[in-house]
C-alpha cells in the first residue's frame, strides 16, 4: 500500500510517495495539455513505474492521499470564484466596499482599493442591536420583502453576514432556510467565524461562499480517474497547518493550503531549537517561526481581502527568484514586480525581466551546466548568462562598477527585505533570530539562506533532504484535526468547563473510531479595553496569557480583567505519521563533480560543486561551494561548513563575524539602510500599537514613529498619519532648544503647537541617546489621546477661540527623568484641564516611552554592526537621495508659474504661489491667505510643513525613503498673524484636521496633480463625563489625470480605520443606523471624483456631541473642466424633524436623536465630452 503526500502550486504540482522503506519523488506541471488533472496524473505516474498501471486508478494500491492546494489563493488573485451574492443588513450594503476606509499606500493619489467578491448584494430589512450583552430585535426580518428581493438575483451561492449574527443566530438561520428552499447555496457568517467585527466576518463568509464551489469543482476533476470512492482515502491540508476531509475542505480555510505543510514539515526537523522556515520561490518569500508547534494567526489579509479564520502564521515578502530588479532615484530597489515564468528573467532568454535569478547567475550562485536545456523561444536552449549580463551593463556604467558588483549590490538589497520579514516574525513577538536554526527550502532559498542567516546572527542554516518540494512532505506530517468556536464575552474568572460540553457534543460524531484523540481546550483572552487577544489553553489561561504579553509587550496590566472573546474546542487525531529514513555514510573522500566560479565582495573565487544526492552521512564540505539538489542549489559562501546529517540533510555552520568587505556600491547602502532604519521606526509603531490601551492608537492607527539625526532632522518615519510628518521634527528642535544639554535617562513630553505640535491630543514624546554627554541621534513617538480634556469630550471642540479650551498643553519638559517616570505632574496638567480618562492617557505614555525604547535599540544594534561614524553618514546620504528626486520633479516646472487659491467656509482664504529655481529650489509663498481666526482652524506651520511634505512625496509617486530632504529644497513664506502662523494662544484643533486637507488640496491644484478631495476629515467626537469617543469619517477623493477618485476613503493627511460598527455598537450607547457610499456625490469628468459616505448615528442616552468638518459652504472643485464634487452636510434629526448643523457643530443630543453626516465626494478630472474619448 502506498501512501501519497502532494502539494498542488500554481506552476509545478510535488509529489512523494511512501512505499514501505521506500521514497519516490515526482515534480509535474499543475497545468498541461495532456493530462486534465496533475494530482492524479502524478499518481498514476507512481503507479504505472511501481506496478505498470495507469488509469483509472485502482485504490487498492492507495493507503492514504495528504494533499494541499493552491486552487483557492490562486482563484482569489484572480477573481475567478463563483458568482456570488451578498445579504447583509439593510443600510449596510457598501459596507465592505467601504471595509475601514482606509487606502492601502498612503501616499497614492491614484488609489486603488480591492475590488468586492460578490457581484450583488440584497439588504435584508432586520435588525438586531446589544444592550448591556443582551441580543435585541429591533427590527423583525422582513421575509416576504427578501424571498422578492433574492429572486431577481441571478446567482446561486449566498454569503449572509446580519449586524450581530456572530452571538444572534436566528435571522442568518432563517435567511438560509428561505434561500435554499428557492435553490441557493448559502453560507452564513455566524457558521464561518461566530466573532464581533462586521467588515472581517463578512469578508471571510463571502471568501467561503465565493471559492468553496471552486474547490468542489477542482476536487471532482481529481476524483474522476479512480475506481471508487477516492475520497475516503484524501485529507486535505487547511490554512492552520491541519488535516480534514475532503468533503470538509472550504474556501475560506484553503488560502494557505500549500504553504501550511511547509511549516507543519519543520516539525520533522525540531529538536528543542527553534527553527525559522524560510521558503523562498519564484515570486516570493514566505517565513514563519516553529518552537514545538504551530504557531497561527486569527486574521489576515490575502489578495486585498480580510480573512478571520486560524492559519499558519507566515509572513510573506515579494523577493523571489523572479523578482525584478530597478535603479530608481539613486537606490537599488527590489520587486515588488516579478518577471512570472514566462517570459521571465533575462536568462530565459525569451525577451524577459532583470531579476533575482540574473544576479545569481552572473554572481556564480547558479551554475548553468546544472540545469536542462529548456530555455529560450523553443525551449531547448541552456541558461543565457550572456543576456543577463547585458541586463546589468547600463546600471554598471552609471554607478561606475563591475557588472558582478552591481548584481551582487542587488542580492544584497534582497536578503535584507528577506532578513526583514524574518525580523517580523521573531523580533516582533519577542524572539531573538539569533536563537534559531534557518531552515531554508523552496526551490531558490538554498541561493540565498546563509546570507540571510548572517545579516541575522544566525549560526546554523538547515537544508533539508526534500527542500525542494517540502510542503509536499509536511502534508504526510500533518494531524486530522475537528474544532468548533463560540462567542463567549465573559471575565475569565467566570468561565467553566460546562462551556466547552455542548461544542465538544457537536464534534464527537465526526469522529473516526478508529484513531486515538487528544482535546485541546482553548481560550481567545484579552485585557479589559485593549484589543490584544491571545489565544491560550483554558487549563493554565491566566499564567500563559501573562507570559505571552508580558515577553511582547514587557508590561502588565494586573488592574484590569481578562476577558475571554470566545472558546474554542479541537480535537486531534493521532495516527501514524512519516517516521524519517537514514541514509548511508559516507564511504570515501568525496569528489566535486566540477570546479566553479563564484563571485564574493569583489573577488572570483573557486567553488567546487557537489551533487547532494551522492553525499552519504557525515560528509563535510568547506565554502566556497555549491551543492546541487535535483530541484534547488545550496550556496556555502567563505568560511561556512556543511556536513551531512543521517537523514540526508545538510546543517551549515555560519560564521558570525561580521563581512570583511562592505560594498563600495552607495545606492546599494543606501537602500539597505532606509529599509532598516524604516523597519526600526516600524518596529516603534508595533509595539505602540500593541501596548497601548486606547481605541485611537491601536484600532485606528492614529500615531507616527520617527527617528532624526543629532541635529533632529527627520531620518526614518513610519508611514502611519501624514499629518505627522514633518511636524514630530519641529518639536525635536524645539526640545533641542529648551533642553540644550539633555540628561542620560530623560524623556521629554510636548504637545504645544508652538513648539511642532499639531493639535493638543497629539501628544510627542521625544527621547534622546546618549553618549559621552552629546546626543547621538533621537527617536519619536506621537498619539492621538482619546480625551485630554477641555470642553468637549474627546477635546475636538468645535468652537474653541483659544488653545486653552481645547485640552491640556504640555510645554516640553521630562516625562522621565533619571528614569523616573513623572506622573504626577502629567497627572496634575490633566486634571487641571479637566481630562475624562487620565488612567489611559497615563498608559499610553508609557507605552510611547516603550515604544521609543524600541527604537534607541534598534539604532544603537545597527550602530553596533557598522560603527557610530557611519550610521551617521548614513543617515546624512538618504536625506540626500530624497532631496535630489524632489529637486529633480520641481525642475519640470521651472518655467511655469503656479498659484492657487481656496477658501475655507467661514470665507477665509488659502493663497498660494510656488516659485522654482534652475536648481529645482522652490519657495512656497502663502502670502495673501487669511489672518488669524477667532476659531480653531488656524494652523501651526509644523502642520503646513507636514502637508507639503506629503503633497511633494505623494506627487513624486516614487518609493522614497521619507526623511527630512523631501522638504530641504522647500522654503516656506507664512505671514505671521496668519491662519497658518498664528500667535502662541490661538486654537488649532481644526487647522490639523480640516484645514491641513485643504492646504494639501491647494498645492494639488496648483501643479494640477488632482482634483479636490472632501477636504476634511469629518471629525466625530460624542461622551459624557464616563467616557469619549472619536472618529473620522472617510469621503471621495479627486479625480487625476491617470484615474477616476475612490470612493468611501480616506485621503491625504489621515488615513486612520473607522471603528468596525459592532465593535462601536457594543461599547458605546449608540446605534449605527446606516453606513453607506453616497452615490453621484462624486464630481463628473473624464474621470470621475470618488463619492463620499453617509454614516448614521441614533443615541440611546443623552450625550454630549460634536462634529468638526469642512466643504459643507464650498464644494471640491473640478480640474481641466471636471464638475464639482457635491458638498457635505450634517442633519441632525429630532422628533422626525430635520435640522441642518452646518459644518461645526457641539449639542447636547438626547437619548433616540438621529445624525447622519453625508461627506463631500471628490472633484472630476477632465470634461465630460471626452470620457469615452
Amino acid at each position: 500500500m502506498i501512501e501519497f503526500a502532494i502539494d498542488r502550486g500554481g506552476t509545478f504540482t510535488d509529489l512523494i510517495a511512501r512505499v514501505g522503506d521506500r521514497f519516490i519523488v515526482k515534480k509535474v506541471l499543475s497545468n498541461s495539455p495532456f493530462y486534465a488533472e496533475s494530482c492524479s496524473h502524478a499518481i498514476s505516474e507512481v503507479l504505472y513505474e511501481l506496478y505498470g498501471k495507469k488509469e483509472p486508478i485502482d485504490l487498492s494500491y492507495i493507503a492514504s492521499i495528504w494533499m494541499g492546494t493552491t486552487i483557492a489563493t490562486n482563484a482569489l488573485l484572480e477573481r475567478k470564484g463563483v458568482p456570488t451574492a451578498l445579504v447583509v443588513t439593510e443600510g449596510f450594503g457598501d459596507l465592505l466596499h467601504i471595509g475601514d476606509q482606509t487606502r492601502p499606500d498612503i501616499f497614492a493619489l491614484e488609489i486603488e482599493k480591492s475590488k468586492p467578491l460578490f457581484s450583488s448584494v440584497v439588504e435584508a430589512k432586520e435588525r438586531v442591536i446589544v444592550k448591556d450583552s443582551d441580543f435585541i430585535v429591533e427590527t423583525p426580518l422582513d421575509e416576504e420583502k427578501l424571498r422578492e428581493d433574492l429572486s431577481k438575483l441571478n446567482v446561486k451561492h449566498l454569503a449572509v453576514c446580519l449586524m450581530h449574527g456572530y452571538g444572534f443566530f436566528d435571522h442568518e438561520k432563517r435567511i438560509k432556510e428561505i434561500a435554499e428552499s428557492m435553490g441557493f447555496s448559502v453560507v452564513c457568517s455566524h457558521e464561518t467565524v461566530p466573532l464581533p467585527g462586521a467588515v472581517a466576518r463578512a469578508e471571510t463568509t463571502l471568501v467561503d461562499a465565493y471559492l468553496t464551489p471552486k474547490l468542489q469543482e477542482y476536487l471532482r476533476l481529481f476524483q474522476a480517474p479512480f475506481q471508487g470512492d477516492v475520497a475516503k482515502k484524501t485529507l486535505m491540508m487547511q490554512s492552520d497547518g491541519t488535516l480534514c476531509a475532503m468533503n470538509d475542505f472550504r474556501g475560506s480555510r484553503a488560502l494557505l493550503s500549500g504553504p501550511a505543510g511547509g511549516v507543519t514539515a519543520l516539525a520533522s526537523i525540531y529538536e528543542n531549537r527553534p527553527l525559522i522556515g524560510f521558503d523562498m520561490g519564484g515570486t516570493s518569500t514566505d517565513v514563519c517561526r516553529y518552537d514545538g508547534e504551530v504557531a497561527l494567526r486569527y486574521e489576515s489579509e490575502t489578495a486585498g481581502v480580510k480573512v478571520r479564520v486560524p492559519q499558519v502564521d507566515l509572513h510573506t515578502v515579494a523577493s523571489g527568484g523572479g523578482s525584478r530588479l530597478f535603479y530608481k532615484n539613486g537606490l537599488f530597489v527590489v520587486g515588488p514586480e516579478s518577471s512570472g515564468a514566462n517570459p521571465g528573467p533575462l536568462c530565459y532568454g525569451r525577451n524577459g525581466y532583470l531579476s533575482i535569478t540574473d544576479a545569481n547567475l552572473v554572481t556564480g550562485r547558479l551554475d548553468p551546466e546544472s540545469f536542462p536545456k529548456i530555455f529560450g523561444e523553443n525551449g531547448d536552449e541552456p541558461l543565457s548568462i550572456d543576456a543577463s549580463k547585458r541586463g546589468f551593463e547600463e546600471i554598471a556604467q552609471e554607478v561606475g562598477k563591475s557588472i558582478e558588483a552591481v548584481a551582487e549590490g542587488f542580492l544584497d538589497v534582497a536578503n535584507e527585505q528577506m532578513a526583514t520579514a524574518i525580523r517580523e516574525v521573531t523580533l516582533k513577538k519577542g524572539f531573538d533570530p539569533a536563537d534559531h536554526i534557518l531552515c531554508a527550502f523552496g526551490g531558490a532559498g538554498g541561493q540565498h539562506a546563509v546570507a540571510v542567516a548572517r545579516k541575522l546572527g544566525i549560526k546554523k542554516v538547515l537544508i533539508h533532504r526534500y527542500a525542494g518540494i517540502l510542503s509536499a512532505y509536511g502534508m504526510a506530517l500533518a494531524k486530522r484535526s475537528f474544532e468548533a468556536m463560540k462567542h463567549i464575552g465573559l471575565p475569565l474568572f467566570e468561565c467553566r468547563d460546562e462551556l466547552f460540553k455542548p461544542l465538544q457534543k457537536e464534534i464527537e460524531p465526526k469522529l473516526p473510531n478508529q484513531y486515538e484523540v487528544h482535546w485541546h481546550r482553548l481560550v481567545r483572552v484579552y485585557y479589559e479595553g485593549t484589543d490584544t487577544v491571545i489565544e491560550v489553553p483554558f487549563e493554565d489561561a491566566k499564567r500563559t496569557f501573562e507570559e505571552h504579553y508580558k515577553r511582547e509587550f514587557g508590561f502588565l496590566m494586573p488592574e484590569r480583567t481578562l476577558i475571554v472573546e470566545s472558546i474554542r474546542i479541537r480535537a486531534e487525531v493521532i495516527a501514524k505519521g512519516w517516521s524519517r529514513q537514514k541514509i548511508a555514510p559516507v564511504s570515501e573522500p568525496i569528489k566535486p563533480l566540477r570546479v566553479h566560479r563564484l563571485y564574493k565582495d569583489g573577488v572570483w573565487l573557486d567553488a567546487p560543486v557537489y551533487d547532494m544526492e551522492k553525499l552519504g552521512s557525515g560528509a563535510v564540505i568547506e565554502g566556497p561551494a555549491l551543492v546541487m539538489q535535483s530541484t534547488s542549489t545550496i550556496v556555502l559562501e567563505p568560511g561556512c561548513r556543511a556536513e551531512v546529517s543521517a537523514y540526508g540533510d545538510l546543517m551549515i555552520d555560519v560564521p558570525v563575524e561580521k563581512d570583511s568587505k562592505q560594498t563600495e556600491i552607495q545606492a546599494v547602502v543606501d537602500a539597505l539602510f532606509s529599509n532598516r532604519f524604516h523597519f526600526i521606526a516600524t518596529r516603534m509603531g508595533d509595539m505602540l500599537q500593541m501596548s497601548a490601551v486606547s481605541t485611537n492608537i491601536k484600532e485606528r492607527l492614529d500615531f507616527s514613529c520617527a527617528i532624526f539625526d543629532r541635529g533632529g532632522n527627520l531620518i526614518a518615519n513610519a508611514p502611519h498619519i501624514p499629518v505627522h510628518l514633518g511636524s514630530m521634527s519641529s518639536v525635536v528642535k524645539a526640545v533641542m532648544q529648551k533642553f540644550p544639554k539633555p540628561e542620560e535617562g530623560s524623556v521629554y513630553i510636548s504637545n504645544a503647537p508652538y513648539e511642532g505640535g499639531s493639535h493638543l491630543p497629539d501628544i510627542t514624546v521625544v527621547t534622546p541617546y546618549i553618549e559621552d554627554g552629546k546626543v547621538v541621534f533621537w527617536v519619536a513617538s506621537r498619539g492621538h489621546h482619546a480625551d485630554i480634556g477641555g470642553s468637549v469630550p474627546g477635546s475636538m471642540p468645535p468652537f474653541s477661540h483659544q488653545l486653552f479650551e481645547e485640552g491640556a498643553i504640555f510645554e516640553a519638559f521630562e516625562l522621565v527623568e533619571n528614569g523616573r517616570f513623572n506622573e504626577e505632574r502629567v497627572r496634575e496638567i490633566l486634571e487641571k484641564a479637566g481630562a475624562r480618562r487620565i488612567e489611559d492617557n497615563l498608559s499610553d505614555l508609557r507605552a510611547q516611552v516603550a515604544a521609543n525604547t524600541e527604537g534607541i535599540a534598534g539604532v544603537l544594534a545597527l550602530m553596533k554592526e557598522y560603527g557610530k561614524e557611519s550610521i551617521e553618514r548614513y543617515m546624512e546620504s538618504i536625506q540626500n537621495i530624497s532631496e535630489t528626486a524632489v529637486r529633480n520633479f520641481l525642475r519640470s516646472f521651472t518655467k511655469k508659474e503656479l498659484f492657487a487659491k481656496e477658501f475655507l467656509d467661514n470665507g477665509s482664504s488659502i493663497v498660494l504661489k510656488v516659485s522654482i529655481d534652475d536648481e529645482g529650489g522652490a519657495v512656497f509663498d502663502f502670502t495673501g491667505s487669511g489672518m488669524e481666526l477667532w476659531g480653531n482652524q488656524n494652523t501651526p506651520p509644523s502642520v503646513v510643513r507636514s502637508a507639503i511634505i506629503y503633497t511633494l512625496r505623494a506627487m513624486l509617486r516614487e518609493d522614497l525613503p521619507l526623511n527630512e530632504g523631501l522638504i530641504a529644497p522647500i522654503k516656506l513664506h507664512l505671514s505671521e498673524g496668519s491662519l497658518l502662523n498664528p500667535g502662541k494662544e490661538a486654537a488649532v484643533v481644526g487647522g490639523n484636521v480640516t484645514t491641513s486637507q485643504r492646504i494639501v488640496d491647494v498645492v494639488l491644484k496648483a501643479f494640477g496633480e488632482s482634483a479636490g478631495s472632501q477636504g476634511c476629515m469629518n471629525n466625530v467626537t460624542f461622551g459624557n463625563e464616563d467616557f469619549g469617543y472619536y472618529e473620522t469619517i472617510g469621503g471621495g477623493a479627486g479625480a487625476t489625470p491617470k484615474r477616476s477618485g475612490a470612493s468611501g476613503v480616506h485621503t491625504h493627511m489621515t488615513n486612520t480605520r473607522i471603528t468596525d460598527v459592532e465593535v462601536l455598537e457594543r461599547r458605546y450607547p449608540v446605534m449605527i443606523e446606516t453606513f453607506a457610499l453616497r452615490k453621484g456625490s462624486g464630481g463628473l469628468g473624464r474621470n470621475r471624483g470618488g463619492d463620499g459616505l453617509i454614516r448614521r448615528y441614533r443615541f440611546f442616552d443623552e450625550l454630549d456631541f460634536a462634529i468638526l468638518s469642512e466643504r459643507r459652504v464650498f464644494a471640491p472643485f473640478g480640474l481641466a473642466g471636471g464638475n464639482k464634487g457635491q458638498k457635505g452636510r450634517n442633519i441632525l434629526i429630532r422628533d422626525e424633524k430635520m435640522y441642518d448643523l452646518g459644518a461645526k457643530v457641539q449639542l447636547k443630543v438626547k437619548k433616540s436623536d438621529r445624525i447622519e453626516i453625508q461627506t463631500p465626494g471628490g472633484g472630476g478630472y477632465g470634461k465630460v465630452s471626452e470620457r469615452d474619448k
